[in-house]
């Protein structure tokens, strides 16, 4: 399904809202989302996804969305993350991503590969926006660098079993895995993820990590849990950054 600004009104009505939280004081200058993604759809951009934290008109919202006709990075698409607020809890944000083709999973690029915008909302300037995306599409081969080296990278099962201890503490704080459960997180869900090099691993438990339903030790006893779906775009944006840059460190 291709996403307007009128499908989504519903669904995301922060992204709609015209004026900030009337809790805040004249010192706050309101940046409306839809005023911007109006500008990427006139630039050829369109959404993907959108989502937001609560149901409040000045809720913090991500958008995601994909210029058309931009050539592919590997198995991915690349994004832009738009991340705001009319609440004056978080500034406006751009933010790199890659959707990959064979899973719905949305990954997040690290800003020390691609770059984020950042600002708070006292000195918003709609004309930086532009730069920074104008800038966006330059920064593809940095991306594709990155991940061609992870693709490259060959894992003996030991090196992806140290993957995944390492990226059980980036998720959750408790006693590392057991080995035995291991292969739980390694195991590809698709005939495709079946290759057994850093960019496929970190996918692998990416995917698992999102979308939950594995079952793993608790750590205290014999009983098991099963991993919950994450639905918090921040923390989603989080894990996958991190997960990213662990990736990185083993190539």
């Amino acid at each position: 399904m291709k996403h307007t600004p009128e499908t989504l009104k519903l669904d995301v009505p922060s992204i709609f809202t015209t004026s900030p939280s009337p809790n805040l004081s004249n010192k706050y200058v309101f940046v409306p989302t839809h005023e911007v993604i109006e500008n990427f759809l006139t630039e050829g951009w369109e959404i993907s996804t959108a989502s937001q934290r609560g149901r409040s008109q000045y809720g913090k919202h991500t958008v995601r969305m994909k210029l058309q006709g931009s050539a592919q990075v590997g198995d991915t698409i690349p994004e832009i993350i738009l991340t705001n607020s009319h609440d004056g809890k978080s500034g406006f944000q751009l933010a790199t991503g890659l959707h990959r083709l064979v899973c719905s999973n949305g990954l997040t690029v690290p800003s020390s590969i691609s770059e984020k915008f950042s600002v708070r909302h006292l000195n918003f300037d709609l004309g930086e926006v532009r730069r920074v995306t104008d800038q966006f599409v330059e920064r593809l081969p940095i991306i594709a660098d990155s991940v061609k080296r992870l693709t490259e990278r060959q894992l003996t099962f030991d090196e992806q079993c140290q993957y995944v201890n390492e990226a059980w503490n980036i998720k959750w704080i408790n006693p590392k895995l057991k080995t035995s459960s291991f292969e739980t997180f390694l195991n590809p869900l698709r005939e495709v993820d079946q290759s057994k090099n850093m960019w496929t691993t970190f996918n692998v438990v990416q995917e698992k990590f999102i979308r939950g339903g594995v079952s793993y030790p608790n750590g205290s006893g014999s009983k098991s849990r099963v991993s919950r779906e994450l639905k918090d775009f921040e923390r989603v944006n989080k894990i996958n950054t991190e997960l990213w840059e662990l990736a990185e460190s083993m190539c």
